[in-house]
């Protein structure tokens, strides 16, 4: 019998919303009524009390070590990283010779945003025992994510050795030996795990995505279309509660911004003139538009410093602006309602975060937020910012449609969309027209950058979006593939953004042109807006 997923690995949503540890480890310690209610409060989104309740926990029981593990992750959920660190260095000298619990350290110091922490916690376990297959694993893909192949493969094949029926490490073992340049042998075995019917659904789509993008790269096209939706199929299965959700979110966005007026981004822009002034920018569009490589481009600039991909805005701060008992939804109303004290407490509960994620103070850089899933949220982020300066990347929406139908992505209300061609392509429409309505309506500079621009003059475009949010050309930020041997990159683009700059994606979707030939009515009015060049 396949072993089972590993909690962690097929979680989709916030690693607050797992079961609580002392199921994970028998004897970790008491569970205290005060966590009993923490919990409970959680799960009817009542997130203030359940923290507070956490936290009491935590000064009542400090030695408690199921009170440390729940109150660091819940804390993490909510964006309190520095609370949230405190309590896991405690965590870790309390379990300075207790492997299971370093290893829990690790896994909460990777879900906010302290990968040196967590590979120190994972290789003090590996000093210490070589049975904890997890965090093998762990280990490998933190390796691996900062390019450090070598030492990831020993590591996950230690990994089988102890555990040769550990199905996510051999899927893991695949895309090892396949940026090892060695694709014979992880292509059998990715065929291997997508048709081995006892492995997790997960693993399978995943092994049946990655058989597909190995298809792409030979020329088999439609192999590679047909692999990718075997995979997709897997997926479904899950899919009805996220799509719903999925629909709501869109509906709502959707009814805010075409219920706003240039009056409303007028008034807003006038009244935050008694704030601080922040060097806040936005990068967003759409996965897969280029995003990751300008972010990165950027980044190498010394008076700059961007945020990848934090969830923080979405969850956490755009809620906070509006919500109310009596304002269950977000409308133009509410956000015009909202008090110049809420907006100035959200202003600094955002930067306080952002920094607490970079762990760097931001200072006086330009602060970039990159975030091709924000687009819909826009109008908040402007409520809350009206100085911020929005890059828009582009990139011709075939391609862009197309890269993200064949990518696996965890599932959650944005990824759902990407599970069938037309529901990409919808997806899409839905969010470029937002940008494009939003954008006769506001008053914030914005620049558009083209993915096609940036491949064929790297130079010229970085040198169009540093002077766009008012910094000096420095040749230096050519040079970013550098930084990034070192550098950990959130986004699930984190290996191409490596790589030398290709062509090769663009006009990829000519290769999959019968497949898309139902859907492009839907992509039609932008690949006009935008320029280029009809089906």
């Amino acid at each position: 019998m396949a072993k089972p997923a590993p909690k962690n690995f097929r979680r989709s949503g916030h690693p607050a919303q797992r079961p609580r540890v002392s199921s994970i480890i028998p004897g970790l310690g008491v569970d205290v009524p005060e966590l009993q209610q923490a919990r409970a409060l959680w799960q009817i989104n009542r997130f203030d009390e359940a923290l507070e309740l956490f936290e009491r926990a935590v000064r009542k029981y400090p030695q408690n070590l199921v009170a440390l593990v729940d109150t660091s992750r819940a804390l993490g959920a909510r964006f309190e990283i520095t609370r949230a660190e405190a309590i896991v260095d405690r965590l870790t000298k309390v379990a300075a010779r207790k492997p299971e619990l370093l290893h829990l350290a690790g896994q909460s110091y990777r879900m906010i945003f302290r990968p040196d922490k967590a590979i120190e916690c994972f290789e003090r376990v590996l000093t210490q025992t070589r049975q904890i297959p997890d965090a093998q694993l762990e280990l490998a893909v933190l390796y691996e994510r900062r390019h450090r192949l070598a030492e990831a493969q020993v590591l996950i094949e230690d990994c089988l050795r102890a555990a040769p029926d550990y199905l996510e490490a051999e899927l893991f073992k695949g895309r090892l030996l396949r940026r090892l340049k060695e694709s014979v042998a992880a292509a059998a075995l990715f065929r291997k795990l997508a048709g081995n019917e006892e492995a997790h659904p997960l693993v399978r789509a995943q092994a049946w995505t990655e058989v597909g993008q190995q298809q792409d790269r030979e020329g088999d096209f439609d192999g590679a279309m047909q692999s990718v939706l075997k995979g997709k199929e897997l997926l479904q299965a899950e899919e009805k509660p996220l799509l719903a959700e999925s629909e709501a979110l869109q509906g709502h966005v959707r009814n805010l911004a075409e219920a706003l007026a240039p009056g409303h981004f007028q008034r807003w822009t006038a009244t935050a003139k008694v704030f601080p002034h922040c060097k806040q920018a936005l990068l967003t569009s759409f996965p897969r538009s280029g995003t990751t490589l300008l972010e990165q481009v950027l980044d190498s600039h010394p008076g700059l410093v961007s945020a990848d991909e934090r969830e923080a805005f979405g969850r956490d701060i755009f809620p906070a602006i509006w919500r109310s008992p009596t304002t269950p939804l977000p409308t133009a109303d509410a956000l015009d309602a909202v008090p110049p004290a809420r907006l100035l407490a959200q202003r600094e509960r955002y930067f306080t975060y952002m920094a607490a994620a970079l762990n760097e103070p931001i200072g006086d850089r330009v602060h970039l937020d990159k975030n091709p899933s924000l687009t819909p949220l826009l109008p908040g982020m402007l409520r809350l910012f009206p100085e911020t300066m929005l890059l828009i990347a582009l990139r011709d929406p075939r391609d862009v449609v197309i890269s993200c139908f064949m990518q696996y992505l965890p599932l959650n209300p944005n990824s759902v969309c990407f599970l069938t061609l037309e529901r990409t392509a919808r997806r899409y429409a839905h969010d470029l027209k937002l940008w494009l309505d939003l954008r006769e309506k506001i008053c914030n500079p914005w620049l558009e950058v083209r993915y096609e621009d940036c491949v064929g003059n790297l130079e010229r475009e970085a040198r169009r979006a540093l002077a766009f949010v008012g910094l000096p050309w420095d040749p230096n930020v050519l040079d970013y593939r550098e930084r990034l041997k070192t550098k950990a990159v959130a986004s699930p683009t984190y290996e191409a953004v490596s790589q030398p700059l290709y062509s090769s994606a663009i006009g990829r979707w000519k290769n999959y042109r019968k497949y898309l030939e139902p859907v492009l009515p839907f992509l039609q009015p932008c690949i006009e807006v935008f320029g280029y060049e009809p089906s």
